[in-house]
Parts: structure tokens; sequence; C-alpha cells
């Protein structure tokens, strides 16, 4: 469990509408860990404003009144995937007309037309491609920190060093290796989905295994990478599901202390093959009792990240009153979730107007990234 002063939560936070929820409650107060069959109480409790307070109330105690963002341009070398994932709204084919691939030159340009905008990270993500491989890597990253050596690169998913490894036959560890001395700063923890393989298998079946995905993960973190680790909510899994991903990156925070966030994503059915199957999507948890139980659940993780571009800015302000306190970035040129419905091309956000919305909500605004939290 995170080392932190334990204040007393506030008696109005604590009190609850049910026996079992108050019993939760008493034990959040005196800093004991909940265990799995609580964490599924209060996620179908029904009693999402009560489940929130209480998650607000281990907020203040664990970050305070501060909400962190990040200035940072977002760099998808392509969308050219081997890989097809009912999920996902982004990959494309060879001859696709949405189909992109940037090459080093395009992205030395886009982070040299950013850096006036004040960016703090750089993050890159993108699909499962041959010409991307280790030397295009090599080739962007050192440019990158050609142009500013004190760039954090935030890069790539689990699932993107697997398919590197493979490609050019060597062990993830050493893909790391390579990237960590060409100025690799932290990993994104996208690709996670749920760490569930019945639910993994129906949103993407060609991707790598949950336990695969912890062990490049937990490989990562023993080399000195600290990472963000996703959770994809609101399709076809069921509320135990959610519990069972919570415990997982747990268990795993526990034992390696590498995670630095973590970060639910609302799914968005917009252009892709599972959102048409309507009749297999499920009626969804309210996302402010995911956040609240993640909160609450997570008792190792420093930060949980509210991204305001898959939940609209609105909302994405009340769940940092339902236990987050990352409002992510300003997420310049994302487009994973743009291209899936998201509000990303219809909101732009700049530093000043992501202090202001903080600022707005009695908070206190702190720019940072992941490099800076990492030297705490």
């Amino acid at each position: 469990m995170i080392d932190v002063e334990c204040k007393t939560v506030e008696k109005l936070q604590l009190t609850m509408p049910t026996r079992e929820l108050q019993a939760i409650a008493d034990k959040v107060a005196k800093g004991e860990r909940l265990n799995s069959e609580e964490g599924l109480s209060l996620l179908i409790s029904g009693e999402d404003e009560s489940v929130a307070r209480l998650a607000d109330s281990v907020r203040k105690r664990v970050a305070g009144d501060t909400v962190t963002f990040a200035s940072t341009l977002y760099i998808h070398p392509t969308n050219l995937c081997e890989l097809s994932c009912p999920m996902c709204s982004y990959y494309a084919k060879p001859g696709s007309p949405k189909a992109w691939f940037l090459t080093p030159e395009e992205v030395e340009a886009k982070v040299r037309a950013a850096i006036p905008r004040g960016l703090s990270e750089i993050h890159v993500v993108g699909g499962l491609w041959r010409d991307c491989n280790l030397d295009y890597y090599r080739d962007i990253f050192t440019r990158i920190k050609a142009i500013d050596p004190n760039l954090h690169i935030k890069a790539l998913t689990p699932v993107e060093y697997d398919f590197l490894a493979k490609l050019h036959g060597i062990s993830v560890e050493e893909v790391l290796q390579l990237m960590i001395s060409w100025g690799l700063g932290s990993l994104p923890g996208g690709g996670a989905e749920i760490l569930v393989e019945e639910i993994r298998k129906a949103l993407a079946p060609q991707k790598i295994t949950s336990d695969e995905y912890l062990a490049i993960t937990r490989i990562a973190h023993k080399l000195g990478l600290p990472s963000n680790v996703t959770m994809l909510f609101g399709h076809v899994e069921e509320p135990h599901h959610i519990i069972t991903h919570l415990m997982r990156v747990r268990d795993l925070q526990d034992d390696t202390g590498g995670f630095l966030a973590f970060v639910p994503l609302r799914y968005h059915r917009e252009n892709n093959a599972l959102g048409k199957r309507e009749k297999r999507l499920k009626a969804s948890l309210s996302v402010k009792v995911i956040y609240a139980v993640s909160r609450l659940m997570l008792d190792n993780f420093p930060d949980l990240k509210v991204l305001w571009n898959y939940l609209g800015v609105d909302l994405a302000l009340e769940m940092l009153r339902s236990g987050g306190n990352d409002l992510s970035s300003t997420n310049e040129d994302e487009k994973i979730i743009v291209m899936a419905g998201g509000i990303g091309e219809k909101v732009k956000m700049s530093a000043e107007t992501m202090r202001s919305l903080i600022q707005g909500i009695g908070r206190t605004p702190r720019l940072t990234h992941s490099g800076e939290r990492k030297r705490g």
C-alpha cells in the first residue's frame, strides 16, 4: 500500500446508506486494504454517489488537492497494423484511404512545430507494422532528443514491445534496453483492455495474453521504466471482470512499484466491428463508480488519470471529485480515440485552459510528466 500520512476522513464521507457499505467505509477510514468481494460490492451497490464521496476522501488523503496534467504531443507513426481487433477504430490495411505512415523526418517536423507550445512529453504509440522496426524507433527517438534532451519520451505498449522482439528475434528485455539507450523514459500502458482472457479474446483475440502483458510490464519495471496501465470498460465485460483486472494490476504493483497511474478508458463504439454488434454490448456501470472503485481498490497507486477526451470535459471534471487526481494532458494530435468518436478534434485544450478548469473546481494545477514523477 502507498506510504502516506493517514489523516482522518471526513465524517460526512464515511456515512454510508447500508451496513455493508458502512463496514467497507470503516475499513477505508483505517487505511485497510479492500478485498475483491468488497470491491465487487461497491461496484454493484447502486450507491454511486456515496461510493464516489468515499473515493474522493481517499484521493484527498493520498494526493491532496493538487491535480497534475501534462502538455503532450502524440506521435502515431502509423495506423497500418497486422492485427484487426474488433474493438479498434484505429487500424488500417495497405491501400486503405485512411492509412498513414510517418517518416522519421515527418516526426521530427511535428515535434519542432509543437515545441513553442511548451511540450512536457512526447507520447508515441501506433500500429504493429514491420517498417516501424528498431531502426525506425532509434531514428525518431534520437531526433526527438536532439531537438530537446529534456523532452520525456513515453512510448509503446507491451503489445508493441512483444511485436518488436519477435520481429527482430531478440528478447523483450533486449528491446527495452535498446529503447532506453535511445531515450525512452516510460510506457503509456495501453493495450491492457481487460486482463481476463475470455473478455480479451472478444476484444482483441490476436493480441498477447493477459499474462504476457503483465510479464512484459514486469520486465519494464525491473529495468527502471515506470508505466501507466489502462482498463477499457463499457463493452462486454461483467462487474467481476473489472475487479479481476484491478486485483491483477494491484498485485503487480505490490511486487514492482513501477506503476505511476491507473487509466480507465471508456469504450467508444464508433467505427469498429464490436460496436456494430449491439446485441453483444452490455449495459455499462456508471463512469463514476468505475473511477471511484478503482481509487478504493488500488491503494498502492499514486495517480488515477482522467482522460477528458474520452469522457468530455464536464464528466472528466466530475471524475476529479470521484477519486481522480490527474487530468491527463493537452493530448495534442491524439488520434486513437478521435477515430472512435472521441472529442479531441472538437475541443482544443491548452495548458492554460487546463489550469483554468482545475482551478475552477477549487483544486491546484501542476504541470508535470512521467519522468518528473519517476524522480519524485
